[in-house]
């Protein structure tokens, strides 16, 4: 059984018949006291948003680590709602003149790419987890990696959202198109999104390649890589000296075999050097050093959604910060050397991707493009060091916070970081005015804001 099929078994039944006890994919959350509910169509979605007195707050896999899910009140009296959108998923039209296609907002990764490929359409990119739902995914502005690619949420041309009222309310060049930059990344805190219009390119086949670097040398030409290449990112091993570049070119050649997925495997055994040599970092360095010469290196050839993307299972909680183009290898670095010398119980690699500029309101790529640096621990694992050591890190750099991943800001920290802030906020009072789609969590972040705005 996956973490992610074990992440349902935690709604606990009880004994009213009433499904709670939500939990995110890696459990750093407490369970939940609010009903966790799955409308099946618009109708039913209505009735629960114009009935629920308490927050009415949508998930889609749960792969988040800041509290924008839960919906609890002071008892499960006062609780409201956590709204699975499962069974808004699917191709619902395809325009393929102009690629592109309206999709049911629910439905995850995994499952809408195959039925694009059947139109001969993709996603443009996608980042490297596919279990996540659509409207999770581009709600939290989640990346790939490429310099002139984008967010998945740029690539949202319109979409349908239920507001507060329980009324419709399209979203597109047509109609309230002054709001699509605001809905694009949203955080479920404006309505909740059923259907959503993405620009999509033509199905397409990628070179992968993977292979291990010196880290050294792989910050000197870590630019250039994201010049060259389409997809450009790369892992450090830490304590290694090493790093796993992976790139990603478009080919018209056949597909090749490409052997099973050994990544969760190969992290467990990471795991198991960490356990036996975690305060040797000399001998840890030999054996990880032996190791990764005889790890085995990809070059093949398949689907894109194929190649980008896949289920990790491995549970993990994770800090991610983008940061400005020109301090993003500068900050990773400085992790990269804090870990090495106090933190001999990480072990998970630390991610280093690039993203192109957008213009959501809410996104962290929002009038630039940023390299983003991620650090992971195992779920099991202490994680209060990367609040009070690597996002101080993170900050002096001028990152931003991933939405969805470990941070510590507030809403006067956010505003200064985010120049539309404000304007989202006037918004979504204006759409809300009850504060029916805002969690405790959200409250603290939007309400500051508009008392400093």
């Amino acid at each position: 059984m996956t973490v992610h099929q074990k992440i349902d078994m935690a709604a606990n039944q009880k004994a009213d018949g009433k499904q709670r006890g939500w939990q995110n994919w890696s459990g750093s959350l407490p369970p939940g006291m609010a009903e966790i509910v799955t409308p099946q169509d618009m109708a039913q979605l209505q009735t629960l948003v114009s009935e629920t007195k308490g927050p009415v707050r949508p998930v889609g896999s749960g792969h988040s680590w800041m509290p924008l899910v839960p919906a609890d009140g002071p008892d499960e009296k006062t609780a409201g709602v956590v709204v699975r959108l499962d069974a808004f998923g699917g191709v619902l039209q395809v325009d393929a003149g102009k690629k592109k296609a309206r999709l049911g907002a629910g439905g995850k990764l995994k499952d809408l790419s195959p039925l694009l490929a059947e139109h001969g359409l993709a996603f443009r990119n996608l980042g490297d987890i596919d279990v996540q739902s659509l409207a999770g995914a581009t709600s939290t502005a989640t990346h790939g990696t490429g310099k002139t690619l984008p967010c998945l949420a740029a690539e949202i041309c319109g979409l349908t959202l239920m507001t507060a009222q329980g009324e419709v309310m399209r979203i597109d060049e047509q109609e309230n198109a002054a709001l699509l930059p605001a809905a694009q990344v949203s955080l479920g805190a404006l309505g909740l999104i059923t259907e959503m219009d993405m620009q999509l390119v033509a199905a397409h086949k990628l070179h992968r390649r993977v292979e291990f670097r010196p880290m050294d040398a792989l910050l000197g030409e870590a630019m250039q890589m994201w010049d060259t290449h389409r997809n450009f990112e790369f892992f450090y091993i830490p304590f290694s000296g090493t790093a796993m570049a992976i790139t990603h070119d478009i080919t018209e050649v056949a597909d090749t075999p490409r052997d099973a997925d050994e990544s969760d495997d190969a992290v467990m055994q990471l795991k198991a050097l960490r356990d036996w040599l975690g305060w040797f970092p000399w001998a840890r360095k030999k054996l990880l050093g032996a190791a990764i010469s005889k790890a085995p290196e990809e070059n093949v050839i398949g689907d894109s959604w194929r190649l980008l993307s896949s289920a990790r299972n491995v549970a993990f909680n994770e800090m991610e910060y983008h940061l400005p183009v020109d301090k993003g290898l500068a900050a990773l670095d400085e992790v990269r050397w804090y870990i090495e010398r106090r933190r001999p119980d990480v072990f998970f690699p630390i991610e280093c991707r690039m993203t192109a500029a957008d213009t959501a309101w809410l996104s962290p790529f929002h009038a630039g493009p940023c390299v983003s640096v991620a650090v992971h621990t195992h779920a099991p694992d202490a994680y209060d060091f990367l609040f009070s050591e690597i996002e101080p890190i993170f900050r002096r750099h001028g990152g931003r916070p991933h939405w969805g991943k470990l941070n510590s800001l507030d809403g006067k920290a956010l505003a200064a970081l985010y120049p539309k802030l404000s304007d989202f906020t006037e918004l979504r009072h204006e759409l809300d005015p009850g504060g029916k789609f805002v969690n405790p969590y959200l409250q603290t972040l939007f309400g500051a804001v508009r008392d400093i705005a």
